[in-house]
């Protein structure tokens, strides 16, 4: 865990949020974890409940996102506060789309959405409109998607206070929107201005996602020594950050990288890594290298 030097509920949530800031979710599990066990050893609910609500937004960026709705509706059903109610609903939305529960999920961002409204603050609005591209984004809806992040993005954009954080995750969205809809030069524009911001405010996950998306427009367009550097360097960050979901992204569009360039041993190496991956299913990397990667591939789950 990483170390503060007060053992107090305020102390880790401000280290759980600086690292979740980061993208070093690991890091922010753990704080925010020890925090919950200040708030729950309290006995002070709107700060249990607070408490609860850090541990599910990490969560739902790691591998434990299974995990992530654990007691949300419980807290959406006995709060009164309508922040503590946004958060719930918005998080709740997040777990159910990572579930494919896609109508549910629906539900919930349109409840968040509501309280978002309720609430009037950009600070609620901008995040609901992103949470209804995601949505839309899973159920292939592409002109939906982009309308929220465009419109999430423009309230940001309006915003007087330091918005980069915001800014590069939904410049990441609309990029990635922008290459499914084939209008690749826009969308690796967007992706490389997304990619700057990350860098500037060091938000890892961020630049992971971006790295990620590039290589794949890159790889679209034919571009294979840019796509197999962008590709290389997001499996790096993945790696270190411990992003399982990019990690398996990253070594599907190097095999393909590997397949389209004639080179066996890139291809067979990261397919290798694929199938090591998932032992359940036994002829995965044989199907691999029957097709073309780029058409079953969705980056975003």
């Amino acid at each position: 865990m990483s170390d503060t030097s007060e053992d107090t509920y305020e102390s880790w949530s401000r280290v759980g949020a600086e690292a979740t800031r980061r993208g070093e979710f690991d890091t922010a599990l753990a704080a925010y974890q020890r925090a919950r066990a200040l708030a729950d050893a309290s006995e002070d609910e709107p700060r249990e409940q607070a408490a609860a609500l850090n541990v599910a937004m990490v969560r739902l960026q790691t591998d434990a996102w299974r995990d992530a709705d654990e007691g949300l509706r419980e807290i959406l059903m006995r709060t009164g506060d309508p922040r503590i109610a946004y958060t719930a609903a918005y998080h709740l939305a997040g777990s159910l789309r990572r579930q494919a529960r896609h109508e549910r999920a629906f539900s919930y961002a349109q409840r968040a959405m509501e309280r978002a409204r309720e609430l009037g603050g950009t600070e609620y609005l901008a995040p609901a409109h992103n949470l209804l591209g995601n949505i839309h984004l899973a159920q292939s809806r592409m002109q939906e998607a982009l309308a929220e992040y465009r419109h999430s993005l423009e309230l940001r954009e309006a915003q007087a206070e330091d918005t980069r954080f915001s800014r590069a995750i939904l410049l990441e969205n609309i990029g990635y929107c922008l290459l499914l809809l084939q209008q690749f030069e826009d969308g690796m524009a967007r992706l490389r201005e997304g990619l700057a911001l990350a860098e500037e405010v060091d938000d890892k996950r961020c630049r992971a996602e971006c790295l990620q998306d590039l290589c794949y427009g890159m790889l679209l367009t034919g571009q294979y020594d840019e796509a197999r550097e962008r590709g290389e360097a997001a499996l790096v960050l993945a790696e270190t950050q411990r992003y399982g979901d990019i990690q398996e992204n990253c070594h599907y569009l190097l095999g393909e990288v590997g397949a389209r360039t004639g080179d066996a041993e890139l291809r067979d190496g990261h397919l290798d890594r694929l199938q090591a991956l998932h032992p359940e299913l036994p002829f995965l990397r044989d199907f691999l290298s029957a097709v073309d990667i780029t058409s079953v591939l969705s980056l975003k789950r």
